[in-house]
Formats: C-alpha cells, sequence, structure tokens
C-alpha cells in the first residue's frame, strides 16, 4: 500500500532535507572568473565528477564564459561545526 503525503508533509520534508544538505560541506565549487579579476562561486558539489558535469552543461548554455573547477577544503571553524 502507498501512502500518499499531504501538501505540508511534503513541504516540511523538503524543508528537512534542505537544511541537512546545508550543514554539509561541499568543497568543490564551480567558478566563473570575471573581468577585473573578480571570481563568482557558481555552484558548490560533493564530488569532482558532478561538478565536471556541471560545467559542461554550463559551457553548452554559456559558451563565452570562463568557468574553473575548484577545491575549496573546509577550514578549522567548518571542520568543528560538523563535528
Amino acid at each position: 500500500m502507498v501512502k500518499r503525503l499531504s501538501g505540508q508533509s511534503v513541504q516540511r520534508l523538503a524543508h528537512e532535507n534542505s537544511e541537512a544538505c546545508s550543514q554539509t560541506y561541499r568543497p568543490w565549487a564551480i567558478a566563473r572568473i570575471l573581468p577585473n579579476a573578480k571570481v563568482y562561486i557558481v555552484a558548490r558539489f560533493h564530488n569532482r565528477q558532478d561538478a565536471d558535469d556541471h560545467k559542461r552543461a554550463l559551457h553548452r548554455f554559456i559558451p563565452a564564459a570562463k568557468f574553473e573547477i575548484i577545491f575549496d577544503p573546509p577550514n578549522e571553524e567548518q571542520q568543528d561545526n560538523q563535528a
């Protein structure tokens, strides 16, 4: 038997999931290189392969833009918050 969830239940589950995801650290990031040595972080990922896949998709939609994948290791404060 399949149990149906009400709209409020689905929203609550989505909110709990987003909170859990925001508390986990994502070290791989896609940075868009802008003029005047500015950098804009487009997205963050748990693994390098996901970042590579997303970067390929970005190049299809914005071919003139320059994107780089960077590894941003957690600092001590972020590591303490996860423990």
